[in-house]
């Protein structure tokens, strides 16, 4: 059958999940290499400090035998850093891993050495064994790589979450038979059957039936589109109300959701996921290593011209190497990265990836969604209009009727009926009426709440001319009659969050440009946006055009976040350099996004580019620290044979090094959780 091949290639490709890589390093694993480290430098302190033995053989050789049992298992929990060091300089790019895996490497063959040579009595040897360095350095790097690999949290695929519109079962009508099939098995022509609650599962034309439609794929706006015989109906819409058969015209991703999900994976494919900070890391790390060994070696070089034996050249060389290791800057990311989703959170602020929180420093546009950004995202009673009555009559009857109903105008006059202290009437007969709204039968006399345009003609008309103002506002309308007479019309519209043009503000304060787009008329967005305060506006876009419009900002060197909270903002969340959602957004917007706004609030969009840029002056600053530190204590440590004759201390002394340097950048990072962000909180 017709397309059904591609079908099946947008359904059933697009829905695999690529699993998460298994985490090499666990929480278990660390503490396991924690307790047995803990174990060998308390060994190494019976040697050095006379710390005592308890239950202990005092004899050197066994306590060395138990030592190195002690760290057999901590270089097989550690071995995964091993492969990547060695497998990086092999490839001529070493790291600070590659770093720590020669250092350590070096120290565990000589230490191997020494044991073999405490066995045949050569007690002294003792004191060269390094084990308890090892382990410490190994620690380190098994805790630096766990946090790296925790904060690393992509973000879901947009293209997948769209995809998930498609029903994975259709209900086709055959020879006035009806059968359920799968989605794949649909074609071109086929006639279709939707309930509600439903989505339609390719684009096509209603043949039969009528049906409220919910559009907000497309047009972002939450009420219901009346559907009958002849309109145009599209795939991943849902069937709000009423039963609807539709004839198939394009399926998968021939449809225009098809087409959305191939512009999203388009998006995402070349969408940028790399961190410059952790590219400028990877350049100083290289660089880093490449000096740190070479000056080892040059330092082994100068003690062996020096001395009249190895060992001493040897004791130099291991020392500097261990030294030298800058476990700190394992941390500077993980340490300042945590703090900023920490501090993120509490300001209502989700980071979802440390790209994200990265790339937010550098934006300098911010597009958004009207509806369920700027604006709450629901309709509200903005007017009443009796004709011969009062306002109050005209909402009592409404409301009688409409608690019966879940439609979203309905939700709008029960909220306005309970603000203003109005009862509801009991309502004897009721009755859903598709394409016109509400009937029913209160105190013996039949009333209705319906579409304007259905109600105001004929005799009636001139009530239209009556509410045109309301109309050219952008407001929806709908009548209220009494025994077939309208005494009444209620206006609905959306309404401004409160908070929004704070926001808006705010972002223009830190020179960021805003810009709103929306699917809306134009007298809709234009009032919106005058009354904001963005930058500029675009009315009556579409998603596909929301997305080009992003691509030309960064084209002409714009970088970009969106902020979106529908299904319909998918693609511009794809195609912007960071994608930004409100937490009661839709499960499309969510999984596209990178940071999630918590409150749903605006204003949170200037403090999430407050949190970036001050973590990434707190990463940069924990690098430098730990690059100072070093550049200290190594040269300190390439001499400390010509004072320090007990080798044991050493491990201490790398115990201090590392201990001191990676306090400094875990106190360096807790400043962000501390930092004012209440410049710009005297708006309302």
């Amino acid at each position: 059958m017709e397309s059904i091949e591609t079908t099946k290639r947008v359904v059933s490709n697009s829905s695999e999940k690529s699993e998460e890589e298994k985490r090499s390093v666990t929480p278990g694993s660390i503490a396991g290499v924690a307790v047995l480290t803990l174990m060998l430098l308390y060994l190494a302190g019976v040697r050095a400090f006379g710390l005592p033995m308890f239950f202990l053989d005092e004899n050197v050789a066994i306590m060395s035998l138990v030592r190195l049992a002690l760290f057999v298992p901590i270089l097989f929990l550690g071995k995964e850093m091993y492969i990547r060091g060695f497998g990086r300089i092999l490839k001529f790019n070493p790291n600070i891993e590659s770093l720590a895996t020669v250092a350590t490497g070096l120290a565990v063959i000589t230490s191997f050495y020494s044991l073999v040579m405490v066995i045949i009595s050569r007690e002294d040897y003792a004191d060269r064994i390094h084990f308890e360095a090892c382990a410490i350095i190994v620690l380190f790097m098994m805790v630096g790589e766990y946090l790296e690999e925790k904060m690393n949290k992509s973000r879901g695929s947009t293209a997948d979450k769209l995809n998930d519109l498609f029903p994975k079962n259709v209900t086709v009508v055959r020879n006035n038979v009806e059968y359920t099939v799968p989605i794949q098995e649909i074609s071109a022509r086929d006639m279709i059957l939707v309930q509600p609650g439903e989505n339609f599962p390719c684009d096509g034309t209603v043949v039969s039936g009528r049906a409220g439609v919910d559009e907000s794929l497309f047009t972002g706006e939450a009420l219901p589109v009346e559907k009958t015989a002849g309109d145009a109906i599209f795939a991943g819409t849902v069937c709000r109300s009423g039963f609807i058969t539709i004839k198939a015209e394009s399926t998968g991703e021939d449809t225009n959701l098809g087409k959305m999900v191939a512009a999203a994976r388009n998006a995402e494919s070349i969408k940028s996921t790399d961190s410059k900070v952790y590219t400028h890391l990877q350049r100083n790390e290289r660089v880093y290593t490449l000096c740190a060994i070479g000056i080892a070696v040059l330092v082994f070089f100068i003690w062996l011209l020096a001395s009249k034996d190895f060992g001493r050249p040897l004791e130099a060389l291991e020392r500097m190497l261990l030294t030298s290791c800058p476990c700190a800057t394992l941390f500077a990311i993980p340490f300042a990265v945590n703090a900023a989703v920490s501090r993120g959170e509490r300001e209502g602020v989700v980071y979802k990836s440390p790209v994200a929180l990265e790339k937010m420093e550098s934006i300098n546009t911010v597009v958004m969604d009207k509806t369920g950004v700027i604006t709450v995202g629901k309709p509200f009673v903005t007017d009443v209009i009796p004709f011969g009555t009062d306002a109050v009559e005209v909402m009592l009857i409404a409301a009688s009727l409409e608690s019966h109903s879940t439609h979203p105008i309905a939700s709008a006059v029960l909220d306005y009926a309970k603000k203003n202290d109005i009862e509801p009437m009991d309502c004897d007969v009721f009755e859903s009426v598709e394409g016109f709204g509400v009937k029913g039968v209160i105190e013996e006399d039949s009333v209705s709440v319906g579409r304007a345009d259905a109600i105001f003609i004929g005799e009636y008309e001139g009530y239209a001319t009556v509410c045109q103002h309301l109309t050219d506002e952008g407001k929806t309308i709908a009548a209220v009659t009494r025994n077939g007479s309208p005494i009444g019309a209620i206006a609905f519209q959306d309404k401004l969050k409160p908070t929004s043009k704070a926001g808006v503000e705010r972002l223009a304060k830190l020179g960021i440009r805003t810009i709103m787009v929306t699917g809306d008329s134009q007298g809709t967005g234009k009032s919106v946006a005058e009354e904001v305060g963005v930058y500029d506006h675009a009315e009556n876009v579409t998603p596909s055009q929301k997305a080009d419009m992003i691509r030309k900002l960064r084209y002409g060197g714009r970088t970009v976040a969106m902020i979106g909270d529908s299904s319909n903002d998918a693609l511009a969340l794809a195609a912007a350099d960071v994608a930004i959602s409100m937490k009661d957004g839709s499960d499309v917007a969510l999984e596209a996004s990178e940071i999630i706004l918590l409150k749903n609030d605006l204003r949170d969009a200037s403090n999430a580019v407050k949190i970036s840029s001050e973590t990434k002056k707190t990463i940069s600053s924990n690098f430098l620290f730990g690059m100072i530190f070093n550049a200290v204590t190594v040269p300190i440590m390439a001499f400390s044979p010509l004072f320090i004759q007990n080798q044991t201390i050493d491990a201490f002394i790398c115990l201090i090094c590392l201990a001191v340097s990676t306090i400094a950048v875990l106190f360096n990072s807790v400043r962000i959780k501390k930092m004012d962000l209440t410049a710009t909180k005297d708006e309302p």
